[in-house]
């Protein structure tokens, strides 16, 4: 049952760029508005075309910030320490590595009451050395800053309190998991075969190839080199064989020979980043998902929805996201060879992958349907901002 009663309140979401506040927050931040009361406002790097596209009732405040290397990160701190202390937000809720640092010493420094960090992975995981000591520390002092720590995984949730990165008491993770569910209208399995056949005609792929995909940002640390590895080794043994890769490319740290390859293989379909990402897994057969390191695998979910099976790595949140032998592979990350043998397996039964995508269909629908997230959302919300006001009495 929803709590009610509740005064009006504001919230704030902060993430780098908008794009993350697009994929994950925007639709939630509605439903709260709508259905909690809630006055909605949003803190990102400045994207006069998103700002545009946002209803009337959602505010958007751009701050100079951006991925990586920030020399920003002073004014950016600056900006939204004045952002908070003008609009007295009641809560901010903020994630991605920059913008959770840096609205956390400014919500701290603002006092706002309520400081959640939507911890939607942790970087340092995929680190290694000094790399891993310095994104460590940062996590930490992003964890201490909060009042409230929300992975979007049980397995994040209980690596984190290994870690020691905040108690268990401060980590909640919501309903079952993932930073907003899945759109089961987006990603609709009754459409799936009008749009397989779509798309596979669009790409030029054959009604029987075997098209195993990626979606994402194929890059180092979400298994890439593993990825194009076993795809050139694959097609060595099945000529019908197609990978197809949704979505952009970060070839920083990436092995040169394999980019290049992967840009002269013709068996190598390259769509780019697109919004239609549920016609795009329909084309698919199996879904691939080799990283060293995620929150929660959102896509996993989204392709389970859509009857597909996957192959994944054995990693917190990822494995949180599937049920292993039955919906997905769960193979060991960084190891080619285990998803070499895993796509051998599924493209050689049929039975299996139908198996396992009509259980990863029940799976997804039952877990993480978007509508059943949102409520959860918000009971959340209101028991935290509820709280935090008989505090301040």
């Amino acid at each position: 049952m929803i709590p009610t009663g509740h005064a009006p309140a504001s919230i704030c979401y902060v993430t780098t760029t908008s794009a993350t506040l697009s994929a994950f927050v925007v639709e939630s931040a509605k439903f709260l508005a709508e259905e909690g009361g809630f006055g909605i406002a949003m803190a990102a790097a400045e994207d006069i075309e998103f700002a545009e596209s946002l209803p009337r009732t959602i505010s958007y405040h751009a701050v100079p910030m951006s991925r990586g290397i920030d020399p920003w990160a002073p004014r950016a701190i600056w900006s939204l320490v004045k952002l908070f202390r003008h609009e007295h937000f009641d809560l901010v809720q903020f994630s991605t590595p920059n913008a959770a640092l840096y609205a956390a010493v400014a919500a701290f420094v603002a006092r706002v009451p309520v400081r959640v960090y939507a911890q939607w992975g942790i970087r340092y995981v995929g680190f290694r050395g000094f790399r891993r000591k310095i994104f460590k520390a940062v996590e930490k002092i992003t964890c201490l800053l909060a009042t409230h720590v929300e992975p979007d995984s049980h397995g994040n949730l209980e690596f984190a309190v290994a870690q020691g990165l905040y108690p268990r008491r401060k980590g909640h993770v919501i309903w079952q998991g993932s930073a907003c569910g899945v759109d089961l209208a987006r990603f609709d399995i009754s459409r799936a075969a009008a749009w397989r056949l779509e798309v596979r005609e669009e790409l030029g792929l054959g009604k029987d190839d075997f098209v195993f995909g990626f979606v994402g940002r194929l890059s180092r640390d979400k298994g890439g080199d593993e990825l194009l590895t076993a795809a050139r080794t694959y097609f060595r043994g099945d000529q019908s064989a197609r990978l197809l890769v949704v979505g952009g490319l970060e070839s920083l740290g990436m092995d040169p020979e394999l980019m290049d390859w992967m840009q002269r293989e013709p068996r190598v379909v390259l769509c780019g980043p697109t919004r239609a990402v549920a016609r795009y897994l329909a084309a698919m057969d199996v879904l691939v998902h080799p990283s060293y390191r995620e929150g929660f695998g959102l896509v996993i979910a989204e392709a389970q929805a859509m009857g597909l099976p996957a192959i994944v790595t054995a990693i917190p949140g990822p494995l949180d996201a599937v049920i292993p032998n039955e919906t997905a592979i769960v193979i060991p990350p960084r190891d080619p060879s285990a998803l070499r043998r895993a796509l051998g397996a599924l493209a050689a039964d049929d039975g299996l992958r139908s198996r396992m995508g009509i259980a990863a269909h029940e799976w997804s629908r039952n877990n993480f349907d978007s509508r059943i997230f949102r409520r959860h959302l918000l009971e959340r919300r209101i028991g935290q901002l509820s709280a935090a006001e008989r505090r301040g009495k």
